[in-house]
């Protein structure tokens, strides 16, 4: 593992505890993937790719309460969060999903949410998870894509005069493209914003701390002083009736081997 890849293990273990709790944009869109899932669809093996605490897992499990299901994180106490929650026949495994080895097994459905943003090499992965498929099987995902975190970008730009250093957000067609070339045929490749509100700026900034979200390494933290500011342009710009907006741009494909 990467010293990068590390760092994010560790933060999200260190937001173990309190990912459930922020995860206002992340759990709904797990239950719109579910429930975007062909009818009469019945898998009878699941691998959960970035499982997380088991935002994904435990909507799964309740669509698919027969079905083993097979899930894969970084973080090792997020691991161990599912672990405890869904035993045996349930398997959590603590690594690297960009390293992923079928050895051997296929699943019918390969499903993730909000975790391809953090891989490194995105078509690469797809061809992996693609070939964990078994045939006809279905890779079901969402992650957030270009457009995301605009206000806290533009915020940012104005505030200090410098970008956000962000994670990449491909285009959603850019996701499109890599599952055709991994081989799959795509059904559904949807867009759509979803917002979430927070009572001040402040608090949209903890909200990352909360899931345990770090941005680029290397990256010159932000002085008291232009966290201050930032705030302020923040609330200047964006607050409206419901508060200060974070909003995620939120591709869900599914596609069939």
């Amino acid at each position: 593992m990467s010293l990068a890849k590390s760092v994010v293990a560790a933060n999200f273990s260190a937001a173990a505890a309190t990912y459930d709790g922020w995860a206002a944009v992340q759990a709904p869109a797990a239950q719109h993937l579910v429930d975007c899932l062909p009818p009469g669809f019945s898998p009878r093996t699941i691998l959960d790719v970035g499982c997380g605490t088991g935002s994904l897992t435990r909507r799964l499990t309740e669509r698919f309460p027969f079905t083993r299901i097979a899930g894969i994180d970084l973080a090792p106490a997020m691991v161990g969060t599912c672990r405890a929650a869904w035993p045996y026949p349930h398997v959590f495994l603590c690594g690297d999903a960009e390293d992923f080895d079928a050895e051997g097994n296929a699943f019918d459905l390969v499903a993730s949410s909000f975790a391809f943003q953090w891989f490194a090499n995105k078509p690469g992965t797809l061809v992996r998870l693609a070939q964990a498929l078994t045939p006809g099987g279905i890779l079901a995902f969402t992650v957030p894509v270009a457009g995301t975190l605009c206000e806290l970008s533009a915020a940012h730009q104005e505030a200090v005069q410098r970008p956000l250093a962000a994670l990449d957000y491909p285009p959603d067609t850019h996701y499109v493209s890599w599952a055709v070339e991994a081989g799959l045929a795509v059904v559904r490749a949807e867009t759509r914003p979803m917002t979430v509100h927070y009572p001040d700026a402040l608090s949209a900034l903890k909200s990352f701390k909360g899931i345990g979200a770090v941005f680029k390494g290397g990256a010159k933290p932000l002085t008291p002083r232009e966290i201050s500011r930032l705030t302020k342009v923040y609330e200047d710009r964006y607050r409206d009736h419901n508060g200060v907006p974070v909003t995620y741009q939120v591709l869900t494909l599914i596609a069939h081997r």
